[in-house]
């Protein structure tokens, strides 16, 4: 089989690869379609772990299931790459994507390749069969979308919710549309006039970021890294709101606030890394509801072969989400 390998600094090369042998519980996935996440562009993170292959986005179709409670051979299915033990400290007090089994499951290789050997608890816990109506490349947002409720989740954002987003890239666009669906209020600051006008149209309210508060948000969530996002933020959030940082920052990144300010504004800071099973459920409703606009996000699509091409697109920016394709 064929597998797009990254190398560090930009660089895959397609190299072929022995067909993995799925064992008892295990399932073997002809890969279809896989999107790009901000994670896969992140040299800092992916170079030090090269050679690999990237892509935790997969949509597929099982060609081999050892276990008769799994989805058969021909079934499309949503693959998860992490899943939880449901039964640890972490899993108990609601933070799954922290709990040690999460971080140790993996698919092999990874989503650029043509096939994927999904581990039995993945393929357990976490392996959806997806409806006729929902296509590959629209199926390939539930993974980054469940991250999305995740963070809704955590920053209780409902319909009695003023939503800042800073951020209109892929993340920013979907976090909004899934807050939309809740009955939210939802802003998104972003620079590009292009992604502004589209959140928009997607129902948000587009804005361009400025040197002061943006509103008066109760929720404000950081769709980027930026420190100018965490300034916005700090200004923005009214009385008694909640900061989210949802995207990364660089390693050793610190951000700077006034302890006082934050204490009498009574201001809650929180994280939110990835999802879990019950998330990406969620985020297939959504789609398969017709409450995301996945037509709108997916800009560019390119054979697995073209993957350091499409890497190269998704860093540029030019195009919001990026998939590649199985051909």
């Amino acid at each position: 089989m064929r597998a797009a390998v990254y190398y560090g600094q930009g660089e895959v090369r397609l190299e072929e690869r022995e067909v993995p042998r799925p064992g008892p519980g295990e399932v073997l996935v002809a890969m279809r379609a896989c999107g790009i996440c901000g994670s896969d562009l992140m040299q800092w993170y992916q170079d030090p772990r090269a050679p690999l292959v990237l892509g935790h986005e997969p949509v597929g179709v099982v060609v081999d299931a050892r276990g008769e409670e799994l989805p058969q051979p021909g079934t499309r299915v949503f693959v998860h790459h992490h899943v939880p033990c449901g039964e640890c400290e972490f899993c108990r007090r609601g933070h799954e994507t922290l709990c040690d089994t999460f971080k140790a499951t993996r698919i092999e290789p990874g989503g650029f390749s043509e096939l994927i050997l999904v581990p039995a608890l993945n393929a357990s816990l976490d392996l959806l069969p997806l409806p006729d109506h929902v296509s590959d490349e629209a199926a390939t947002l539930i993974e980054p979308l469940a991250c999305c409720v995740r963070g809704l989740d955590r920053a209780r954002v409902d319909s009695d919710t003023r939503l800042l987003v800073v951020g209109g890239g892929q993340m920013g666009l979907l976090i909004a549309q899934a807050a939309l669906a809740r009955g939210a209020e939802v802003t998104v600051a972003e620079p590009r006039e292009d992604r502004r006008a589209l959140a928009t149209e997607l129902g948000a309210h587009g804005v361009e970021p400025v040197h002061g508060a943006v509103g008066s948000p109760t929720v404000v969530m950081l769709a980027t890294g930026a420190a100018a996002a965490w300034e916005l933020a700090v200004a923005s959030a009214d009385r008694g709101g909640i900061i989210q940082l949802f995207a990364p920052s660089g390693p050793g990144e610190r951000r700077d606030f006034g302890v006082d300010d934050l204490f009498f504004r009574e201001l809650e800071i929180q994280a939110s890394y990835s999802a879990g099973p019950r998330d990406t459920r969620a985020a297939l409703q959504l789609i398969a509801d017709g409450k995301i606009s996945a037509d709108k996000l997916i800009t560019h699509r390119f054979p697995l072969e073209e993957t350091e091409a499409a890497l190269a697109a998704a860093r540029s920016r030019e195009g919001i989400k990026v998939v590649v394709t199985a051909a």
